[in-house]
């Protein structure tokens, strides 16, 4: 009986290099080939497209985008639209195509509403409005303006009668409560201009005025707020707004801000109603101080037509 014959393949350093009955080789020739084969895929979809955008493709898309979007200037900008139209794309998909056209159709309007009120308003910038009332908003602020204060004799905020001379209960409201708000709406808001307007009611007045020799000598300390005296209405609202300039000015908590005395004289109902001279006898609603909040703005100088 004749010895059987070696067979290679039976050694078992051969067989640990065979998969699936193929070499290692044979393998990685074979990976290479599909690598090879799913790259050329992959560039002929690439010139596909290159193809299409150069017979015409690219040169419709440029005309869509002038169309949907005349206000670009540039290349940039027209990219950052698309951009955001895609974005809109995806989260319609992701919310549902119903739900997601209701949507976009009510920002849309919100947005068609706010442009219109920046215009109504002679705001240039509307991106730049939706951002001040976005950032007012974050900040607690229930409108994009400040409230005013208004301190009457209804409230408990008395004058002497027929004087300038703040009540020592007044006084301590004005630095324990009223301040303090005033201080916070100024950064709140960013105004740096606080108006102390003085409001009287109809009452006439008689006697001597001094008002014209020592009102601002007063309303910066050279002199004593209890030492005004006034003959008219106008006189004594503007002599209170001086006293509680004095205390408001005093105050660093303020100190930031320009604070400037008023006179509404008799001429102003609250609230922003003008007078009409019917009323009669006292009214402790009209006698009373208003402090109002702006940020200071550039004077306009409009020209006279001749």
């Amino acid at each position: 009986m004749s010895d059987p014959q070696l067979d290679l393949r039976q050694d078992k350093s051969y067989r640990r290099g065979l998969v699936l009955g193929l070499t290692m080789a044979e393998i990685m020739i074979l990976l290479l080939f599909v690598l090879l084969m799913a790259l050329a895929a992959a560039l002929q979809n690439r010139d596909e497209r290159i193809q299409a955008l150069d017979s015409g493709g690219a040169s419709r898309l440029v005309e869509e985008l002038q169309r949907a979007y005349p206000q670009a200037k540039n290349s940039e900008e027209y990219f950052k639209e698309l951009t955001r139209a895609i974005e809109a794309r995806r989260q319609i998909e992701a919310a549902g195509a119903k739900d997601g056209a209701e949507n976009l159709m009510a920002d849309a309007e919100v947005g068609r509403q706010v442009r219109e009120a920046a215009a109504a308003s002679g705001v240039k910038d509307s991106e730049k409005f939706v951002k001040e009332i976005v950032a007012a908003s974050s900040k607690g602020r229930k409108g994009q303006w400040p409230p005013f204060f208004s301190l009457s004799e209804a409230g408990g905020y008395f004058f002497d009668s027929g004087k300038a001379t703040l009540r020592p209960e007044f006084d301590r409201n004005l630095r324990g409560e009223v301040i303090p708000m005033l201080a916070k709406s100024v950064v709140d808001y960013d105004v740096d201009v606080v108006e102390v307007i003085g409001h009287t009611d109809e009452v006439p007045m008689s006697g001597n005025s001094n008002l014209d020799s020592s009102l601002i000598a007063a309303s910066v300390g050279r002199s004593p707020i209890s030492g005004l005296r006034s003959t008219d209405n106008a006189g004594l609202a503007m002599a209170r707004a001086v006293a509680v300039v004095h205390v408001l000015r005093s105050d660093p908590r303020l100190r930031n801000v320009a604070i400037l005395p008023l006179s509404g004289a008799q001429m102003i109902v609250p609230v922003d109603r003008v007078a009409d001279g019917s009323a009669r006898g006292d009214d402790q609603r009209r006698r009373r101080i208003e402090i109002r909040m702006r940020r200071s703005t550039q004077q306009a100088s409009p020209s006279i037509r001749r």
